[in-house]
């Protein structure tokens, strides 16, 4: 590679993110302090632990606590609740979904595990379907919105989503789960983490099977039910071999079966997706926390199965091996610097010939800036050499301002970034042969102002955003090919407020208002809603009592490009409810959709109706 021995040089002194700047929160912050359940920091943003406070771009954290209070069984449950966020599904769990981040494609968000990438070069766009993705395996999911691609790469035009697993402590800590509920659904969770020695482990298996419901619309006259079964499995070790010296290695494995319909009616398919990925490192630490370093290697392999009752099986593998690297140095209190490398090799391959792959090498630096008392400015360059599409710089630059002290201080927030996405391999070289299309490029900002209340226990935000891309690549059904589409723009507003443990109390509202349109033609992207609400408020009693509701309502959106095809939108309501057995074990139940809304997010596919689920929790 052209610029392979820069990286190489920045490796001897660097380090990744991968799973490390995950795995800090828990190994690197106070002790005596849960940080895994600690929701003013982040370490996806700025790709080391950062106060939130320090960060301009717009940030979401959602805790073990958070999932375990919602009762949400799948990543798309904790997704839909975050400000904007929207979710698409083409029927139940194991049918293909997209998240939409400020309007952003699917793939035009990066989804990590742990810090590692999973998105998939062999999917349609290169990025990642959460429809079968269940959530009981990770302590903690950070949303990052707004174009992070100088720090994390093409992919991140809309943002960066981080599940995270459990990290141990010098205490062993478990927990498991197991639920049953509507059309003989059941799953059953476990993790634990904890040391062996000088060995820190963490072990998890996730398992979620049930009869479903049909993908095309019951209500359509669909009789035939779209079963699944998923099995997930992670684990990780980690080691210090002398002050500041470590090493940790781990691997995350899901497997999803799973039928579905794709032609507007009950059909016999069957679907596979499994997704596995691995992870090793050695870091660094010295200098009184002022120096650390890390190197090393990430890998997600993953492949897909579609089998159509009457054209047979499609399968696609995608590969994704990347090294990278890292050194951040604080040389005063009032600045530090990030610099990095990075290699990765995609490959793709399906049954009907196609096999090919793309490389990137890439150099990235950022300078953090703090002038005075609550001021944090951030400001970074990004160089990508792809072996199909040749070279581009990005930048981007975003502050934060704290005015004043004191748990109500307000944050001003303001970010600019920049984003490329070279097409994926599969757009370029599958059975239709190599398409001529150009990367997809993005300007964005957002500006923003947080203000804490209720004794530092509530915040409220508000965010406006803006973001033009250009080239964007679309799907052409008139001659069956890839095309850039030109131009187009997202831009809108988000409302946010989080209330936790406020005399018993726990509330969560989201909504967003999003204009995203093809500026060539006028016409509203498909399947993005100009508005989206969720709220919810949980009470918790000294008795071990804790009832709650949600409400959701999506609004109306074109389901086709051309804006021809519109689906209305929808009111859906939620209760739940768990009691404390005793100090170690809880029971739960919840209602989904009280009122059996009758609606479809995409056009002739189901959605579920009114359901209940009933399970028990046991923590050690």
């Amino acid at each position: 590679m052209k610029y392979l021995f820069l990286l190489g040089t920045a490796l001897a002194v660097s380090t990744p993110a991968l799973a490390q700047d995950a795995v800090a929160i828990g190994e690197q912050m106070a002790a005596g302090d849960r940080a895994m359940a600690r929701t003013d920091i982040t370490v996806t943003a700025t790709r080391e632990p950062t106060p939130i406070t320090q960060v301009g771009q717009s940030v979401s954290v959602v805790t073990r606590d958070q999932i375990e209070r919602t009762q949400a069984t799948t990543a798309t449950d904790v997704l839909a609740r975050i400000p904007g966020i929207s979710t698409v599904q083409s029927g139940g769990f194991g049918q293909p979904a997209s998240v939409f981040v400020r309007g952003a494609e699917n793939a035009q968000s990066l989804v990590l595990i742990d810090g590692v990438r999973i998105n998939d070069p062999g999917d349609v766009g290169g990025g990642f379907d959460f429809g079968a993705l269940p959530i009981g395996q990770f302590d903690r999911v950070e949303v990052v919105r707004g174009s992070s691609g100088v720090l994390w790469g093409s992919r991140a035009v809309g943002g960066v989503i981080n599940f995270i697993t459990a990290r141990p402590t010098e205490q062993w800590t478990a927990r498991g789960q197991a639920e049953y509920g509507w059309r003989d659904r059941k799953q059953a969770s476990v993790s634990a983490a904890g040391l062996v020695g000088p060995v820190g482990l963490t072990l998890g298996g996730n398992w979620l099977k049930g009869d479903g419901f049909s993908a095309f619309n019951e209500r359509r006259g669909a009789t035939e039910k779209d079963g699944f079964e998923s099995k997930s499995a992670n684990a990780r070790a980690s080691i210090e071999f002398a002050p500041g010296l470590s090493a940790d290695a781990g691997g995350f494995y899901t497997k999803a079966n799973y039928d579905y319909d794709n032609t507007g009616a009950d059909a016999l398919n069957v679907g596979m997706k499994r997704d596995t990925l691995g992870y090793a490192n050695l870091r660094y630490a010295g200098l009184d926390g002022r120096l650390n370093a890390r190197v090393g290697y990430g890998i997600n392999d993953t492949r897909r199965i579609s089998d159509d009752a009457v054209f047979g099986p499609y399968t696609t593998n995608g590969r994704t091996e990347r090294f990278e690297g890292q050194v951040s140095f604080a040389p005063i209190e009032q600045a530090s610097v990030l610099v990095g490398g990075e290699t990765e090799k995609q490959k793709f391959d399906d049954n009907y010939g196609s096999k090919d792959s793309t490389t990137i090498d890439s150099l990235f630096g950022n300078l953090t800036l703090r002038p005075f008392a609550g001021l944090t400015l951030n400001g970074g360059l990004r160089y990508d050499d792809n072996s199909d599409f040749g070279d581009r710089t990005t930048f981007a630059a975003n502050g934060a301002w704290v005015i004043g002290g004191g748990d109500s201080a307000p944050v001003l927030r303001a970010s600019y970034g920049e984003g490329f996405k070279a097409p994926s391999l599969y757009q370029l070289y599958t059975n239709a042969g190599f398409r001529a299309l150009d990367p997809e490029t993005s300007k964005s900002w957002d500006v923003g102002i947080e203000q804490p209340f209720a004794e530092g226990t509530g915040r409220f935000t508000l965010t406006y955003f803006d973001r033009k891309t250009k080239n964007l690549i679309d799907y052409d059904l008139a001659n069956f090919n890839y095309y850039n589409v030109g131009r187009s723009r997202a831009q809108g507003v988000e409302l946010g407020m989080q209330v936790t443990d406020w005399q018993g109390f726990d509330v969560n509202l989201a909504y967003t208002y999003l204009d995203a349109v093809n500026e060539d033609t006028g016409a509203q992207l498909a399947r993005r809603p100009k508005s989206n609400l969720y709220a919810s408020i949980d009470k918790a009693w000294a008795v071990g009592l804790k009832l709650g509701a949600d409400l959701r309502v999506g609004g109306g959106r074109y389901d086709d490009t051309a804006n021809t095809q519109y689906v209305g939108g929808n009111v859906v309501v939620g209760l739940r409810g768990a009691f404390a057995v005793t100090h170690n074990v809880e029971v739960y139940g919840r209602v989904e959709n009280l009122f059996d809304e009758h609606y479809e997010v995409v056009r002739t596919y189901g959605t579920p109706g009114r359901s209940a689920y009933a399970g028990i929790r046991v923590k050690m």
